[in-house]
């Protein structure tokens, strides 16, 4: 626990208690979810952990293009017997059960005495940070999702939005000498780097004052590096969700991040684990799988150093990606090519409306489309 001179902040990726987990959440036997992570998690002064789905007695879906999660709300008892301090609920599914959903999950974690950030019945609340005092220091989590059909504004209730201008400005106000932790939930699904652009735009938040930035949404660890002497994670996995079979390998890995605040510095840790696996919930990796683990996520991060590589590990990508990507966005079939516009407004389903709209007002997917119409541009 905290001292005089140091503070932990212990800091998970994606927890969604559904499926044969969710009896040992709503049972509160939080061993057998997190086991020997326990120790991190409630060893630490400040603990957050990402919750990606609503919790809710009555389910009340919303239409949108993607799963529509949610669990019990008694599911709280796993995260509280846990020792979790902060839910973070700025993800692409805290909304989807409406706004009832958010709601529930929102009185069902400050029942069970536990805070969450990241999320509101406006913008407004959804942007403001989480801010405490530990040992003499303020600290303060921000949390931020990418624009999918989660996202607050002025008169809906939903996720925080990443905006750089809100973050900076978030910065400027909430900050005053103290420690500044961005949450980031965004990436590209199963693609274990960050992209260029996720790359400036951390890198970015850190040079406006930031003390940290953890990302997660990846379901797959990402490498983490150190700017400005300062860390930067792009993404910390799973914590516990569990598989359906077919998952990439990254799924059953992650790591938590432990941030040690000494004076003025903030020291950066990753304690890596296995997920879903050979039994449910997330145990501490052995020696040898954290050394092999290590080992590959240092050669990752060697390529994010190195901007040409990474540029060139996203454009393939990005390449490989075209045709999934051009074909959900137009909606091609045999006879489509023929037609054109003259039946574009008859062939186009609600779904595919909404699947456009995801792919387009998502940041991530919208700098794939980018890259892809640029390179075809540019290539002639």
């Amino acid at each position: 626990m905290a001292d005089q001179d140091t503070i932990k902040i212990v800091i998970g990726g994606d927890v969604c208690p559904m499926g044969e987990v969710q009896g040992a959440f709503a049972s509160g036997n939080a061993y057998e979810v997190f086991h020997d992570l326990i120790e991190e998690i409630a060893g630490a002064d400040l603990s957050v952990v990402n919750l990606e789905c609503p919790l809710v007695t009555q389910p009340s879906p919303i239409v949108k293009d993607g799963p529509v999660l949610g669990a019990r709300p008694d599911c709280i008892r796993g995260f509280a017997a846990a020792k979790w301090n902060i839910l973070n609920l700025a993800n692409n599914h805290s909304f989807d059960h409406g706004i009832s959903g958010l709601r529930e999950s929102m009185k069902t974690i400050r029942q069970a005495g536990l805070e969450y950030v990241g999320a509101g019945m406006n913008i407004a609340e959804a942007q403001t940070p989480f801010v405490t005092r530990i040992a003499g220091r303020r600290i303060v989590i921000y949390s931020a999702a990418e624009r999918e059909f989660s996202i607050a504004d002025d008169e809906t209730a939903g996720a925080n939005p990443l905006d750089l201008i809100n973050l900076v400005k978030a910065i400027e106000s909430h900050k005053q000498e103290g420690v500044f932790v961005v949450l980031i939930h965004g990436g590209i699904e199963h693609y274990p780097y960050p992209s260029p652009e996720m790359v400036r735009r951390c890198r970015f938040i850190v040079e406006m004052g930031a003390d940290a930035v953890i990302c997660c949404h990846t379901h797959c660890p990402l490498p983490w590096e150190m700017h400005a002497g300062r860390p930067i994670a792009y993404g910390v996995g799973n914590l516990v969700m569990e598989a359906k079979g077919d998952e990439p390998h990254g799924w059953h890995e992650g790591y938590l991040a432990r941030l040690t605040v000494v004076e003025r510095s903030v020291r950066f840790e990753a304690i890596p684990y296995t997920q879903s696996n050979r039994r449910i919930g997330a145990e501490k990796m052995d020696q040898r799988g954290a050394d092999q683990f290590f080992a590959a996520m240092h050669r990752k991060a060697l390529q994010i150093e190195d901007g040409a590589l990474l540029h060139e590990q996203w454009l393939t990508f990005c390449r490989s990606q075209e045709v999934d990507y051009l074909a959900k966005l137009f909606g091609y079939n045999r006879w489509m090519r023929k037609a054109r516009s003259l039946l574009l407004r008859t062939l186009h389903s609600e779904s595919d409306v909404l699947r456009a709209l995801h792919y387009v007002q998502c940041e991530s997917h919208r700098e794939i489309l980018n890259t892809i119409f640029s390179d075809k541009r540019r290539s002639g």
